[in-house]
C-alpha cells in the first residue's frame, strides 16, 4: 500500500510537471508568433546623417538618389546601442482579455553594420548592406521574468535606389531567440525577402513612403515548444505587406504615423490551412539631442484576424527610447 501511495504521488507530481511545461510551451510559441523582426534596421538605410539636411537622400551622377549618410567609395560603417522601456499589453500574444497578461519590457540591442560602398549602375545607385545585433528581453513586471530571452540578428541586403523616388531591395534576415536563464534555442529563423518602395516630398517639412514588400520565414522552433503534434516547423510562412507613413518635422521632432497591413499564408504542421491578416498602426516622435544621440516616444497597435480563432490577438505598445549611433 505504501508503495502504491508513492506510485501515485510520483505520477502525479510527474502530470503537474508536463501540464506546466505544456502550458509554458504554448505561451513561449505565442511570444515568438508576437515578435516583431524588422527585416533591415533603420541604421542601414533610413538613418538620418549628421548633418542639419533632414532628407536621407542626395542627388547622384546618375540622377537616381543615393543615401547621403554613405561614402561615395570604400565602406561606411556604423555601430551603436538602443535602450527601450515600454509598456506592453499582451505580451504573450494571446486572445481573451482573461489570458492577457499587461507587463513592463526592457529591451537592450547592441548593433553594427556597413553599407560596402555605392555603386552607379546605369538608371539607380546600388548599395548592399551587411549588419547584426544583439538583443536583451527582459519582463520587468507582471511575473513573466521565466520567459526573458536575448535574440541574435543579422542580415545582407542588397538596395537599388532610382531617380523617380523608387527604390527596391532583395535580402535575406537571420533571427535567434535564446532563454535568458539557460542559454537554450527556441527559435530560429531564415528570412528571404524582396520589396519595393516609393517616397515624395509632399512639402518641405513632409514626407510620405509606400512600401510593398513579398517574405518567406522559414524558421523552427525547439522540439521541446513546438506544436501539439511534435512539429517545429508549424510557424512557417509566406507574408505579403504593405505600408503608407508620413514623416513630419515639427519644431525640434520628427513625428512618423504609420499603417501597415500583412496577409500570412501558413504552409506546415497545425498551422497548414492557417492565414492572418494582420493591422499594424504606429506613431513615433523622434528629437536628435546630437548627432549622435537620439530619443524617442513610440505607441504601436497590433490586431491580428486569424482563420483559426485562437490566434487571435490585439496588442498596444507605448514607451520611450535612447539610441547611441555612431558612424565611421
Amino acid at each position: 500500500m505504501k508503495n502504491q501511495a508513492y506510485l501515485t504521488l510520483s505520477l502525479t507530481f510527474l502530470s503537474s510537471i508536463c501540464s506546466s511545461f505544456a502550458q509554458t510551451g504554448k505561451e513561449v510559441r505565442n511570444r515568438i508568433e508576437g515578435t516583431d523582426r524588422p527585416s533591415v534596421p533603420n541604421q542601414a538605410t533610413g538613418a538620418q546623417s549628421g548633418n542639419e539636411n533632414t532628407s536621407a537622400e542626395a542627388n547622384s551622377d546618375t540622377g537616381a538618389q543615393r543615401p547621403i549618410q554613405l561614402k561615395k567609395k570604400g565602406v561606411s560603417s556604423y555601430f551603436g546601442y538602443d535602450s527601450k522601456y515600454f509598456y506592453r499589453s499582451n505580451p504573450l500574444a494571446t486572445d481573451g482579455p482573461l489570458k492577457q497578461q499587461a507587463t513592463g519590457m526592457w529591451t537592450n540591442t547592441f548593433f553594427a553594420g556597413a553599407g560596402l560602398g555605392v555603386f552607379d549602375a546605369e538608371n539607380s545607385v546600388i548599395t548592399p548592406y551587411i549588419g547584426a545585433s544583439w538583443t536583451i528581453n527582459d519582463y520587468i513586471e507582471g511575473g513573466l521574468d521565466k520567459f526573458n530571452y536575448n535574440s541574435t540578428g543579422a542580415y545582407a541586403l542588397l538596395l537599388a535606389q532610382f531617380g523617380n523616388g523608387w527604390s527596391a531591395k532583395a535580402g535575406v534576415r537571420y533571427g535567434n531567440d535564446r532563454t535568458s536563464e539557460n542559454d537554450q534555442e527556441v527559435f530560429k529563423e531564415f528570412y528571404p525577402s524582396v520589396g519595393v518602395m516609393k517616397t515624395d516630398s509632399l512639402s518641405d517639412s513632409l514626407r510620405s513612403a509606400l512600401e510593398l514588400g513579398l517574405g518567406y520565414h522559414n524558421n523552427s522552433v525547439d522540439p521541446l515548444f513546438a506544436d501539439d503534434n511534435g512539429k517545429d516547423d508549424s510557424k512557417r510562412n509566406w507574408d505579403i505587406s504593405a505600408s503608407y507613413s508620413l514623416e513630419k518635422t515639427i519644431s525640434v521632432f520628427t513625428v512618423t504615423p504609420k499603417y501597415k497591413l500583412t496577409y500570412r499564408d501558413y504552409q506546415n504542421g497545425s498551422n497548414k490551412d492557417r492565414d492572418d491578416l494582420v493591422h499594424e498602426l504606429s506613431a513615433t516622435a523622434n528629437y536628435s539631442v546630437t548627432d549622435s544621440l537620439m530619443l524617442k516616444l513610440s505607441y504601436g497597435y497590433t490586431n491580428q484576424d486569424a482563420s483559426i480563432d485562437t490566434f487571435d490577438y490585439e496588442n498596444y505598445d507605448a514607451g520611450g527610447s535612447l539610441t547611441l549611433n555612431a558612424r565611421f
